[in-house]
């Protein structure tokens, strides 16, 4: 039986409506279809930065054959303090200590900008997503870009929640199905 790992933030630990939920795993299962273990390592908050701190202990330890790594969205964030080099050299740390051929990386989502321009404003969101993109090429592997597939939409917001973070059911759909598309090129 394959074993699965979601690595991320809130939005990979299902955050919905002030709680934590299983939305993300179940989404993945039924859409794989088959046998697989899932193991959530989404925690709300997090970077790349409180990653490299716990990916011994949640990931590696589990000896996973596959690795979402889903972060961006608070590296992104103005108070975070990290840049788009050290995003980038984080995620590719995290990719050598995993093993490049495990990992499905992910870059950032988008954030509704009527609430977060301030914040986390588009264009600082797409320096992200252009370095995760960068990652991903220079270890050649699968990448889900998300927040093209959002903006792509003719209502990004659909995919979120009335926080303008956090992922809808439209949200959850959108990223379950990016991510099964990878994971079954790979198989």
């Amino acid at each position: 039986m394959k074993k699965i790992i979601l690595f991320g933030d809130s939005i990979t630990a299902g955050y919905r409506n002030g709680e934590i939920d299983t939305i993300l795993n179940t989404k993945i299962e039924h859409l794989l279809n088959t046998k697989v273990e899932i193991i959530n390592a989404g925690i709300p908050g997090d970077t790349t930065k409180g990653a490299l701190s716990r990916f011994q202990d949640h990931v590696v330890s589990y000896e996973p054959d596959i690795v979402t790594i889903f972060f961006g969205a608070n590296d992104a964030a103005k108070l975070s303090g990290i840049s788009v080099i050290q995003y980038e050299e984080n995620l590719a740390y995290l990719i050598e200590q995993i093993g490049a051929k495990k990992v499905v990386l992910i870059g950032p989502p988008y954030a509704h900008q009527m609430m977060y321009h301030d914040e986390r404003p588009l264009v600082d969101l797409m320096q992200y997503n252009n370095a995760a993109q960068r990652v991903a090429k220079s270890f050649s592997i699968s990448y889900v870009n998300i927040l093209e597939e959002m903006i792509a939409s003719d209502s990004p917001t659909r995919f979120l929640e009335t926080d303008g973070l956090h992922f809808s059911d439209d949200g959850y759909d959108l990223l379950a199905r990016l991510i099964v598309e990878r994971i079954k090129e790979r198989v």
